[in-house]
């Protein structure tokens, strides 16, 4: 049964439905859809609420349709949670440390929800400085404590493992009627279409125990996402794999004004052109590749040198290459300039990268990208950090 609501008051209830389907994840997705004929949905719109086994879903799509000679609505519905994501709930100021439970209230100061089980006590450092949405901010936090997020009506509950420790024998001959199974390398996940000859109660998180012989199945796994029809739970689809909650590094962001730095320079008592005088009275110079040329049977290139004035100097290498077009040595074949800095006293070239050793012992590193044929196209240098 599903109960519609506007506000506080029960617009209607749905008792019968052609089609539903819930599907969750550990992840924190939890949708809800359904059809009815259309005379059973003449009341539903967007923005209302409906509860299912005392979670609240809020409407956001009916479409309406005829299928052959019926006239069809099919709703979509989100968890309510979702509503996080409204810009009215937005912050750009969080700066917490200490107690997960109370980091978490603190976090849903304003909002519907309210601290549910918080199986972590160790404390959580979380910083935000710039615009984020509140269901981000949330799923960061939980995502910090290495937790999983589980929705107890307008609660929130943080796990650190949902669903049973041991494992669960999913299937066997007798209670299965059908099934199908398919990989993907790229998620590091199965997933498995299940019929069952009896109701068989499977929750997210699950430890399960996969046994099918006919298909040669024998897994050990857990369940990360699942999806099953709420008024017929004999038809359960399950996907398997590991879960490993997601950290994002965009919640705060490093600022530094002019004002700031320009205070910085004046306390060391240097400005740029102060800098630059000192670094010419130092004889320092800096160098950077201007232009960088490969042809069938040389690298050409020209530096540039900043040392009080500008200058430049070429140099032209020969290269050998393997079978698969790859550079695998250089060697200088000549160089003409004002200034030759550095003597170059060794070489190595590996799959990506150059690495220079000069007569003086200094180092340096370059990237160097490759079109189909191996050719080199582009060389950067590797800053040291």
């Amino acid at each position: 049964m599903i109960e519609i609501f506007a506000g506080n008051t029960l617009i209607q209830t749905v008792k019968k439905v052609m089609t539903a389907n819930i599907r969750e994840t550990l992840e924190g997705e939890f949708t809800l859809s359904f059809t009815v004929l259309t005379k059973s949905a003449l009341a539903l719109k967007t923005k209302q609420v409906a509860k299912i086994n005392e979670q609240f879903f809020e409407i956001v799509q009916i479409n309406k349709s005829i299928q052959g000679s019926l006239p069809i609505c099919s709703v979509t519905c989100e968890h309510v949670s979702y509503t996080l994501n409204d810009d009215r709930y937005r912050i750009d100021d969080f700066d917490f440390s200490g107690d997960p439970a109370e980091g978490l209230g603190l976090l849903l100061v304003g909002t519907p929800f309210s601290v549910g089980v918080v199986e972590f006590t160790n404390t959580i450092n979380m910083k935000i400085n710039q615009l984020v949405r509140r269901r981000a901010a949330l799923m960061q936090f939980i995502a910090l404590l290495g937790g999983e997020i589980e929705y107890d009506g307008y609660q929130i509950n943080i796990r650190s493992h949902r669903g049973s420790d041991e494992h669960k024998s999913v299937m066997d001959t007798k209670n299965v009627t059908n099934v199908s199974v398919s990989y993907d390398s790229r998620e590091n996940a199965s997933s498995y279409d299940i019929s069952f000859f009896k109701l068989l109660n499977l929750a997210v998180g699950d430890n399960v125990h996969i046994v099918f012989k006919p298909l040669g199945i024998n897994v050990k796994t857990r369940i990360i996402s699942l999806e099953y029809n709420p008024f017929y739970r004999y038809n359960i689809r399950v996907e398997v794999g590991r879960y490993r909650p997601s950290i994002s590094d965009t919640f705060y962001r490093i600022e530094s004004s002019v004002s700031t730095v320009e205070s910085s320079l004046t306390q060391v008592g240097s400005s740029v052109d102060g800098l630059q005088y000192q670094v010419n009275q130092l004889g320092i110079s800096y160098t950077i590749v201007k232009n960088l040329t490969v042809d069938v049977n040389s690298i050409n290139v020209t530096y540039e040198v900043e040392k009080g004035d500008t200058h430049q100097y070429h140099a032209e290498y020969s290269y050998t290459a393997d079978n698969n077009g790859r550079i695998t040595s250089i060697t200088l074949e000549d160089i003409f300039s004002e200034l030759l800095l550095k003597e170059v006293s060794s070489l190595l070239v590996d799959t990506s990268m150059f690495k220079i050793t000069y007569v003086d012992g200094t180092t340096a590193n370059y990237n160097y990208t490759t079109d189909g044929s191996g050719r080199i196209t582009g060389i950067d240098k590797v800053e040291e950090g």
